[in-house]
């Protein structure tokens, strides 16, 4: 009885270590996309998400630790998405619909490219090299296959359907600030004399993508 009894307390704990770790990485994607990230704190995301203090601490480690969380979470969903797509399209889509695809799809997901926009920072003054290397390996083994699965959709050449992948996501990081700015960055918008500074990102995304299809499937 009593090891019913502790295999049930042991479930139960299980149960909440999930749903407090489930609370903490959904106030974690609220807070990355609309806060500055050099203000951003494991004990600010704890005491939002309602655990007690230390616990973030303790399933995360450290503020880089949880990004890098929430990034993989946010860059599987996309991956698995596109995946999706290119499979229900089939095969010979053109240079304008599969760059529409990619930049479709990713500018919608906004706190994916606000998280893409970060990187550079994070994983440069936020994480251990290990950490960094671990996560690339899962990136570049998940790019293979989705790049694969491009370069069947529009009869790209071997290979480029990876680089594409990975242009769409360094692009979009690129241009994410300037598409959408926070704080002080924002305050020339109100200004029609600075329209010019107005960035478009799925235009622009999808413009550069086409332009990087056109230029493979020459094979230039």
């Amino acid at each position: 009885m009593g090891r019913l009894i502790d295999r049930g307390k042991r479930e139960r704990a299980r149960q909440q270590r999930a749903v407090r770790k489930q609370r903490i990485l959904e106030e974690a994607r609220s807070t990355f996309e609309r806060m500055p990230f050099v203000e951003v704190t494991l004990d600010h995301v704890g005491q939002r998400a309602g655990v007690e203090r230390g616990v973030t601490s303790m399933y995360f480690g450290t503020i880089g630790g949880l990004f890098l969380v929430v990034l993989r979470e946010e860059l599987e969903s996309w991956y698995a998405a596109l995946s999706e797509e290119l499979d229900r399209r089939g095969k010979e889509q053109g240079a304008d619909d599969l760059a529409a695809v990619l930049s479709h799809d990713l500018t919608q997901r906004r706190l994916l490219a606000r998280l893409l926009s970060l990187v550079p920072v994070v994983f440069e003054q936020n994480l251990e090299p290990i950490e960094v290397y671990r996560f690339q390996r899962w990136r570049h083994d998940r790019m293979s296959s989705v790049g694969a699965a491009l370069e069947q959709a529009g009869d790209l050449r071997t290979g480029a359907g990876f680089h594409l992948l990975y242009l769409a996501q360094l692009v979009a990081a690129g241009l994410e600030p300037a598409a959408n700015p926070r704080g002080a960055a924002a305050f020339d918008r109100a200004d029609p004399d600075l329209v010019g500074l107005v960035v478009n990102l799925e235009d622009e995304l999808t413009t550069l993508l086409a332009g990087f299809l056109r230029h493979s499937h020459s094979g230039v």
